[in-house]
């Protein structure tokens, strides 16, 4: 009986320990497929609150890499193990020229669009490649060093999917002129390697030129996601109260760049407390996200913002045409107040209007805490009315 205990325990171990291995496996599937799939907000990262001060450092680093590029193939010129021949050497030369227009590009130009990566990628797989393979064996090895440069560009500013484009590239010249390396050994065209240390180089270089990159995606990725999240209201998907500040402060910039007004808008759901207790709290989300819809819709076709600042209350910040803009928010009271719905609700919208020639505009922009400020107040005024209204307060 004893062994028998034993010998139930031992199978219940290894059955379980096949479930934790499967589980593990599937987990790790399961966020690498994630991660794959995962869409890819390129502007939000360039255009990112955090990230827009490094952008003179970013097209610097740039212009230094691509340099670096070109320096590396002069200095194999003058190399036994460099390129040989008019048509190789004038190759090189080619591509030092185009190095120094892309260098000058990053450099003096302004902060790079997606395409301008992507071209970036391509330009240095090829062009790094096309170099390469002029190379004697060894030589040709320790370069794929280089595609580290770019892998490090795709990891922190390109989709997965180009990141796995550019390490498949990679890995298979990697290994191909590592198997080229290994073959001019074992034929005693290079005595000064074995082939042991070629295969161990090999081995390095992928690790630190394929491997490297994914975890360090993976890991970006998700602090990514988790910073995009934060501003955001999980409920609705527009900003939450955090995010909102950052964008105030932007169209507050961009207002009196132009020389334009702008509007800060509070809309408030009437009598929502009434909603949730007839309906329950889930059909109480619904409207919520119903009026964030339409918010959203009239927001996206003037280039404003919107958050949802509480439970059923909305902040909305416009910039353009005082006139204009007044229109926007009676248009608010009037889309979100339809009774073919089937929950109707009305709303309550307060909005200070700042002018493009007010004096507040030399404040500073503490002037946006006190706009937002009126706007709520101007909000309640219209409750304290009956709501399903709009009033406008200039400051």
């Amino acid at each position: 009986m004893a062994s028998g205990g034993r010998d139930f325990d031992e199978v219940a171990s290894v059955r379980r320990s096949g479930r934790h291995r499967r589980g593990v496996i599937a987990k790790l599937a399961a966020a690498t497929s994630d991660w794959y799939r995962a869409p890819h907000d390129f502007d939000w990262i360039i255009n990112h609150r955090s990230t827009r001060p490094l952008t003179g450092m970013i097209r610097a680093v740039f212009g230094t890499a691509v340099l670096m590029y070109a320096l590396t193939s002069i200095l194999m010129l003058f190399s036994d193990l460099g390129p040989t021949g008019t048509v190789a050497v004038g190759w090189v030369f080619f591509v030092l020229f185009t190095q120094v227009l892309f260098a000058a590009r990053c450099v003096l130009g302004p902060i790079p669009g997606k395409k301008f990566f992507v071209g970036f990628l391509a330009f240095g797989d090829i062009m790094t490649t096309s170099v390469l393979v002029l190379y004697a064996p060894v030589a040709s090895l320790i370069g794929t060093v280089l595609f580290a440069v770019t892998g490090a560009f795709c990891t922190y500013f390109l989709s997965p999917r180009l990141l796995v484009a550019h390490l498949l590239w990679t890995g298979t010249f990697i290994l191909g002129f590592g198997i080229r390396t290994f073959l001019s050994v074992m034929d005693g065209e290079v005595d000064y390697i074995d082939g042991p240390a070629v295969a161990t180089a090999t081995v390095v270089l992928l690790l630190a030129t394929v491997g490297v990159p994914v975890f360090a995606q993976v890991a970006w990725t998700t602090l990514s996601n988790d910073a995009k999240r934060s501003v955001l209201d999980p409920l609705t998907g527009v900003f939450n109260r955090r995010g909102i500040d950052s964008e105030l402060l932007d169209l507050w910039q961009q207002a009196r760049k132009r020389g334009m007004s702008m509007a800060f808008v509070v809309v408030d759901i009437d009598k929502f407390k009434a909603v949730n207790d007839r309906f329950g709290h889930s059909r109480g989300d619904d409207v919520i996200v119903r009026v964030s819809d339409r918010l959203r819709r009239l927001v996206r076709h003037q280039g404003g913002a919107l958050a949802r600042t509480g439970g059923e209350e909305f902040l909305v910040a416009l910039v353009g045409d005082a006139r204009g803009m007044v229109d926007v928010g009676f248009e608010m009271v009037r889309v979100l107040c339809d009774h073919r719905d089937d929950i109707p609700v009305t709303v309550s919208v307060g909005m200070a209007l700042l002018r493009e020639d007010s004096a507040l505009w030399d404040v500073g922009t503490s002037v946006v805490g006190r706009a937002a400020r009126t706007a709520d107040t101007a909000m309640y005024r219209s409750k304290q009315s009956g709501g399903n209204s709009l009033v406008v307060d200039e400051i």
